[in-house]
């Protein structure tokens, strides 16, 4: 405890006596510095703790031991051009941080040993020390810098032990082999540490430094008991609890402080918003005193999340926490814009609060989920499944200032104003659906993926060199709308691994198409437009013809080959088929033709080839072409000179052969290209929106931001993809419904992300992601059912 909150001591001391730029670079370089060491601690203090024997502390040692310096170096540029103290003021914190992270070990030793002598220096050490460097840069004294040398290297100091040393020198375990066993756990560590460096920068760019400086003292100040349990008191007495040995006197004293706890910050919050003039005498303003309140809240939740956690990490079955931990932390840094632009800066005070609560829902829902209680029945289950997947289909947007989005224009524009931006319903649904389901072992391949494409992508631009200013905020902006979306692809393995997981998703499709395609093409005709209109009457469709046209058909696809079989649907696929016909030829939406004439001459073939009849299959493509031809009909009655009014540039250049896909191809590829660094890492800044919006590329605009090695990883996977389809292909044959869900699949991932950049669009992004992941995990319930077959 006294190591490890020694900096966040400091931190608020410097904010609460005036310093807040000076606590903001303090908590810059420890968010900075947790970002490398943590990362790389994979729950060691758990683990030496619960001596199960296959990890021991000289085995750990000697690992920190290699690793240390490199981590030291990378921590301290991630810092440099960031911290306002300059470089050496930076290497000193990272120094602090680095003395911890060695000092854990030794400590942790001590306390298998019961050496309480030297945990007794420990804390003296640290806190006179503390209180004399605080001193000093408060009155900005000339002995501040070699004070803080010494208080960087003071957590080794009183814990060292020579003899752990020699052991850890001297151990035979391969080093491979010991990453080997805490690799779950350093992926558990690592997206933490990550996200508090990001949390951190995204408040700074979003708030300013001063707020950003209390603000962080704040969540410091109020989440110390959340910080001190899961970092020191925690595993100790989860063990204790486990093993029966806990002092139900202590148990007890340290529940009466969770309560003694919360009820305080309640008081606090109450206090200061009844009678804000209380705390003029401390000179700190309102949204500081909130923070703290919340945050002593959120260290109660966060003490309670930790207690599921730290169980689920000592638990005799080895469990790990990756799955809830990235989900939690990455959810928690895509707040920050939404809360501070929808909300206002008043609301920043609740992210702790709001941080813990999403941790408890996700420890919470590990093992199998809320779904998957004995108390849900299986209709039920069903019941809430075909739900989570209406609401993932259908096209419903709301606005953070206007409530449901209801725009009759075609081309309504957000301004790039957060608050003003169509929100689809399916990001609701795609957060609630992966609680409910949870699980998150299941969806392993689509966490590693969305794991790694994170991690690209910070760091290609921190390396890029990430600024404290609108460059910054905006780059952070832009890597949260790739990241988003691709959360849907942990949702779709969850929901495929229910046995009617297609059927489910076929019949939400056909439900959707069924309460919009009526209703709009009703719209159009009563406005008398020859373009497909936005609105529904009771809300409008953002981007209907750049997105939602091709998304709906997919949708309609999948239950041609999922229900087609199944009694009663046969009717209700033929009277949508004249819909689909009209709603393609009114959208203007190319990609959509092709994808439903692919998809109905795929159909086709597949069940003549099975046996079915023409006189069965054939009039439901006769059914499409009609309702095509009605509404070509109808678009030539209509005034022509009205068309370049309502449809948007780039359907009318692509109707007249002059769409500039070459010329922006070109551009993204040259920028791309242009050197190594480009290449590998991508540009500090989008293009300007009036030269080139996007690349009509979802690979290239990727790339030209993030670079190559960002993309990798989901390079790999789609590639991981068609080889698991490939391997599966006779299985597959055998499937219409599996067959229908790969073909919609390859369309969007090869012929829709070569000319829209679809997967970054919130409400087409979380569909395509979720219907890849279930197509995955579809792929994977085929390969191990042939496994069990011919074993």
């Amino acid at each position: 405890m006294a190591n490890t909150f020694a900096m966040m001591v400091v931190m608020i001391g410097l904010s609460l006596f005036g310093k807040p730029e000076l606590a903001a670079d303090f908590g810059l370089v420890h968010g900075a510095s947790v970002a490398l060491f943590y990362s790389f601690s994979g729950n060691a203090r758990s683990l030496i703790l619960a001596q199960s024997g296959a990890v021991s502390a000289a085995t750990i040692l000697r690992m920190r031991l290699m690793l240390v310096v490199p981590l030291a170096v990378i921590a301290t540029l991630l810092c440099v051009g960031v911290v306002v103290g300059g470089w050496l003021f930076a290497c000193l914190l990272v120094m602090r941080r680095a003395a911890e992270w060695l000092a854990e070990i030794f400590l942790s030793e001590l306390e298998l040993q019961h050496q309480s002598t030297g945990a007794l220096h420990v804390v003296l050490i640290q806190a006179c020390l503390s209180l004399v460097l605080l001193w000093a840069l408060l009155n900005d004294s000339v002995l501040a810098l070699p004070i803080l040398l010494v208080w960087a290297l003071s957590p080794l100091l009183g814990c060292l032990r020579l003899e752990l040393f020699r052991r850890s020198l001297g151990n035979a375990v391969p080093l491979l082999a010991t990453v080997r066993l805490l690799l779950p756990h350093f992926g558990s560590t690592a997206v933490i540490g990550l996200s508090v460096y990001v949390f951190r920068l995204f408040v700074l760019l979003v708030a300013g430094k001063q707020v950003a400086g209390d603000l962080f003292a704040a969540y410091a100040l109020g989440g110390i008991l959340g910080a001190v349990f899961s970092q020191a008191l925690g595993p100790t007495m989860v063990r204790r609890e486990q093993s029966e040995s806990a002092s139900e006197r202590l148990v007890k004293a340290f529940n009466l402080l969770l309560i003694v706890t919360l009820l305080f910050g309640v008081a606090l919050v109450s206090s200061v918003w009844l009678m804000p003039e209380l705390f003029d005498w401390t000179q700190k303003d309102r949204l500081f005193w909130v923070a703290v309140g919340c945050s002593l809240v959120g260290g109660v939740v966060m003490v309670l999340a930790q207690r599921v956690r730290l169980r689920i990490l000592q638990d005799e079955s080895g469990g790990d926490v990756f799955g809830s931990d990235m989900l939690a932390n990455i959810l928690l840094v895509a707040c920050v814009p939404f809360v501070f632009y929808g909300l206002g800066v008043d609301a920043l005070a609740l992210l702790y609060l709001l941080g813990a609560l999403m941790s408890w829902v996700f420890y919470a829902s590990e093992r199998q989920g809320f779904l998957q209680r004995r108390t849900v029945g299986k209709r039920a289950q069903g019941a809430v499944l075909l739900l989570i997947a209406v609401a993932i289909f259908l096209p419903l947007f709301f606005q953070l200032q206007g409530g449901l989005f209801d725009d009759p224009s075609t081309r309504f524009d957000s301004g790039g104003v957060v608050a003003l931006l169509p929100i689809p319903l399916s990001v609701l649904a795609c957060s609630l659906g992966i609680v409910l389901l949870g699980g998150y072992s299941r969806a392993r391949l689509a966490l590693l993926s969305l794991f790694f494409v994170f991690v690209g992508m910070l760091l290609t631009s921190v390396l890029l060199g990430l600024d404290a200013g609108d460059e910054g905020r905006q780059k952070l902006t832009l890597l949260l709308q790739y990241i988003l979306p691709m959360f849907a692809l942990v949702l779709g393995q969850q929901f495929g691994g229910h046995e009617d997981a297609l059927s489910l998703v076929a019949k939400a499709a056909l439900i959707t198409l069924t309460l919009v395609l009526p209703l709009q093409i009703l719209a159009t005709l009563l406005t008398g437009a020859p373009v497909l209109a936005p609105s529904v009457f009771a809300f409008s469709i953002y981007q209907h013809l750049q997105y939602a046209s091709l998304l709906l058909m997919t949708g309609f696809v999948l239950a041609l080959f999922s229900l087609w079989g199944r009694f009663g649907f046969r009717c209700w696929l033929h009277f949508l088929a004249p819909l689909v016909g009209a709603y393609i030829v009114l959208s203007w939406s190319l990609l959509a033709m092709v994808l439903v004439l692919v998809g109905i001459t795929c159909f086709v073939g597949y069940k003549l080839h099975q046996g079915w009849a023409r006189s069965t299959v054939l009039p439901l493509p006769a059914l499409i072409l009609g309702g095509a031809l009605l509404a070509g009909a109808y678009i030539g009655m209509v005034d022509q000179a009205s068309m370049e009014e309502v449809l948007p540039s780039q359907q009318l250049q692509l109707l007249e052969g002059r769409a500039d896909y070459w010329q922006r191809w070109t551009f993204y590829f040259e920028g791309i290209t242009f050197n190594w660094s480009s290449t590998l890492f991508g540009h500090v800044r989008p293009p300007e929106r009036s030269l080139h919006p996007s690349a009509l590329n979802y690979y290239l605009d990727f790339a030209y931001n993030f670079g190559m090695l960002a993309l990798l990883p989901l390079i790999m996977l789609v590639l991981y993809t068609f080889a698991a389809l490939y391997r599966r292909r006779m299985e597959l044959r055998a499937d219409s419904a599996l067959c229908g869900l790969a073909l919609v699949v390859g369309f969007a991932l090869i012929l829709d992300s070569f000319f829209k950049v679809g997967l970054r669009q919130p409400y087409s992004g979380i569909i395509m992601f979720f219907l890849w992941g279930l197509l995955l995990a579809r792929v994977e319930r085929v390969r191990k059912r042939s496994l069990l077959v011919f074993d």
